[in-house]
């Protein structure tokens, strides 16, 4: 069997520079320190240390080797979200983005393949891309971030995009970037950003998906949310109590509670708790839940196939988790 890890993150480093021409406050430059990765930005801003198998393949390979991970579906980093800059410029940075991580994947197709970025901002470069990478079968999906430079999916102007990746079968990933997430203000101490910021960002647009009826305006469209789902979960109950009370709540969904929407998509297992995972499962069931390890960041886990296997109720539907699940959701190679 063949274990998917479906949230993966690689630098697409053999285009930085070509980046760095179009956007270069936006891009940064690589600096190896030992084992570790920084990325250090004009304007100081620093990340890292990073493990060098968020640029170095084959350190990559040798990693899920050790962990039994037979295949990453590689995105690139959230930090490389450009919803804030020109569409024009993101258009640019988001092909060159892409055509990196595809020529990764293509050198090593059984072990990767690829979800790829959108200049979300930018309506017809969006279309535009989608159609460009859709005929590349290495291609298995979209990543977006879970707001679109505070903008939220159900707005009117994304409809072109969702119609045109969900006419090119495409699923689509939502993956949160710490950077802009709502309330900032709040958030800067203690890492809250991350610990708090990431999931509640992430359920928000959850939310604007089942609320704002997307999950029926494009019904082959598969939706898949990371980090378990945020809080989403734990909230559908009182999602439904406001379903029946407040009819503004049902002005998209007229037909459908929020808790049975919310099992229509999928969710990666980056919980950290084996009772918050069963609670996931008892959710949506175990046959929406797929593997995932934020790989190589230090809020994933180094060994997401150890986790699954660590719970007894996620080992009886192991098959399901590191594989059939994941199958269902991507775009078949």
């Amino acid at each position: 069997m063949r274990a998917i890890d479906v949230h993966a993150h690689f630098a697409p480093v053999a285009r930085f520079e070509a980046m760095r021409a179009v956007a270069p406050a936006h891009v940064p430059i690589v600096e190896y320190v030992g084992d570790d990765v920084f990325f250090r930005y004009p304007n100081g801003i620093e990340n890292g240390p990073v493990p060098r198998a968020v640029v170095d393949v084959e350190q990559r390979l040798l990693d899920m080797a050790a962990t039994d991970v037979t295949h990453q579906v590689l995105s690139a980093r959230p930090q490389m979200f450009s919803y804030d800059l020109p569409g024009d410029v993101a258009s640019q940075l988001a092909s060159l983005s892409n055509d990196a991580l595809i020529e990764v994947a293509e050198s090593h197709s059984e072990e990767f393949s690829v979800l790829i970025a959108l200049p979300m901002q930018d309506t017809d470069a969006a279309v535009r891309e989608v159609e460009r990478l859709a005929s590349n079968r290495i291609v298995r999906g979209v990543m977006v971030d879970s707001n679109i430079d505070g903008r939220d999916f159900a707005e009117t102007a994304f409809a072109p995009i969702w119609a045109a990746v969900e006419a090119a079968g495409l699923p689509v990933l939502v993956h949160p970037y710490q950077g802009d997430v709502v309330g900032m203000d709040r958030l800067r101490k203690h890492y809250l950003f991350n610990l708090i910021g990431n999931p509640v960002d992430t359920t928000i647009a959850i939310a604007n998906v089942v609320f704002g009826g997307l999950a029926d305006l494009y019904p082959d469209l598969r939706w898949g949310f990371v980090h378990g789902g945020g809080v989403a979960p734990y909230l559908a109950g009182r999602w439904d109590h406001g379903w029946h009370k407040r009819e503004v709540t049902r002005e998209r969904i007229p037909d459908a509670l929020p808790s049975e929407i919310l099992t229509r998509f999928w969710y990666d297992c980056i919980v950290h708790d084996e009772r918050t995972l069963t609670y996931l499962a008892d959710s949506v069931g175990w046959d929406r839940i797929m593997l995932g390890s934020d790989c190589p960041f230090d809020m994933g886990y180094t060994d997401p196939v150890r986790f699954v296997d660590g719970s007894p109720e996620a080992r009886t539907h192991r098959q399901a988790v590191l594989h059939d699940n994941a199958e269902q959701f991507l775009r078949a190679p």
